[in-house]
């Protein structure tokens, strides 16, 4: 498979991870000299309160903790006022929330995985342009300096979008206003895609974030940069950095396109797997197959379970557009998509499973290879759901 001339492999850029000692070294600097910002040195004083958040997919984040803590102790303040809290994802991985815990422990810092379902928890920080209120967890209402910590995507990459404070909102709000956030309506919606932008924004200015942090994941699912600053600044720097490794041009579109999902298989999810599925669709030729592989084990939620339930494709899309679900906006791409074509899907999962969605299950490299054999020019996307293709 790999020597046939038929075959385009499209990979990222190799970029050398930073190593441990080089994300906290690197953390420590930025925030002495972040971007269009004054030193952090300068916006805290001993007994602030801080709440640092981090963003669920941020890659390394026992890393980032120990360089972000670094540098508020070089900042003046004290690690007993301050509050690491994590998004509700953090809540699925029990090994690395136990790491996280026990790293927060030694350095004296208090942990705590938001519970949207919380409503003791949750506080209302003030009321949007559109007149909706913004709730969001009390330690973030009553912390003097809240540095979020969030990470760089295909998404942020490709849309006019200030990234820095999608990681604070919706995660850290109440379930019925995450579930809004999870309708795939927005997609093919301007208007409501700059609505939902124009309230992450004033999440941030409610609650005063001046600094924020932006992790660039790399090809290994380690860290190839942070970048610290203003939201807008720290955005661009990011998305640059971002393009430079994942960035990438196809000569020509394709009968047959490989999506590879890399990086950590625990995170392996239906989301990730919409964002490879997003990716193949574009440089697929017309009537083309798709084969997404990965690792995933994770089972289809009630939007995906939609696919299974055979209504009409009008009547489907419809109900799709409105669901409120974490796979919601996967099941749309994919009924999509297999409108369109078919979908070869390597998983963790039953083929009953896999069959049961519209999709046919493969499971080996002689499978998948008999498939390339057969089509007449095949584009192998490597990371697929982190790359930012465009076709010549």
């Amino acid at each position: 498979m790999l020597d046939s001339a038929q075959v385009t492999h499209v990979f990222p850029r190799h970029e050398q991870s930073l190593p441990a000692d080089g994300v906290s070294k690197q953390l420590r600097d930025a925030f002495a000299q972040p971007l269009d910002y004054p030193p952090l040195a300068s916006a805290t004083v001993p007994g602030d309160r801080v709440a640092l958040t981090i963003e669920y997919g941020t890659p390394c984040p026992a890393e980032v903790l120990q360089g972000a803590v670094a540098a508020l102790r070089d900042a003046g303040a004290e690690s007993s006022t301050a509050t690491l809290l994590l998004a509700p994802g953090f809540s699925q991985e029990p090994k690395l929330l136990e790491q996280l815990t026990q790293l927060a422990e030694a350095q004296g810092i208090l942990l705590s995985v938001h519970d949207p379902d919380d409503e003791l928890g949750l506080t209302t920080i003030g009321v949007t342009k559109a007149g909706r209120p913004l709730r969001l967890n009390r330690a973030l209402a009553n912390a003097d300096l809240v540095l979020p910590v969030g990470v760089c995507t295909l998404e942020s990459a490709t849309q006019d979008l200030c990234a820095a404070f999608g990681g604070l909102f919706p995660a850290f709000s109440d379930r019925e206003t995450i579930r809004k956030y999870y309708a795939p309506i927005a997609g093919d919606s301007k208007v409501i895609r700059a609505e939902r932008q124009a309230e992450i924004d004033e999440t941030g200015w409610l609650l005063g974030v001046g600094l924020t942090v932006l992790v660039v994941p790399d090809p290994t699912d380690g860290i190839a940069a942070v970048s610290v600053g203003q939201a807008r600044a720290a955005t661009e720097d990011a998305t640059r950095q971002y393009r430079k490794i994942w960035a990438c041009d196809v000569k020509h579109r394709a009968d047959l396109v490989v999506a590879s999902v890399s990086g950590d298989v625990t995170q392996h999810s239906w989301q990730i797997v919409g964002r490879a599925l997003e990716t193949a669709e574009r440089v697929l030729k017309p009537g083309g197959s798709i084969a997404i592989c990965c690792d995933l084990a994770q089972l289809p939620g009630p939007s995906l379970l939609r696919l299974a339930g055979g209504e009409d494709s009008p009547g489907l899309e419809r109900e799709l557009m409105r669901d409120r679900c974490p796979d919601s906006w996967t099941a749309l791409r994919l009924s999509r998509a297999l409108d369109r074509g078919t979908v070869y899907f390597q998983s963790r999962l039953e083929p009953t499973i896999v069959e049961s969605l519209g999709m046919t299950p493969f499971a080996t490299e002689a499978e998948l290879s008999r498939l390339i054999s057969r089509a007449g020019c095949c584009v192998v996307l490597d990371g697929a759901q982190r790359l930012l293709v465009t076709v010549d």
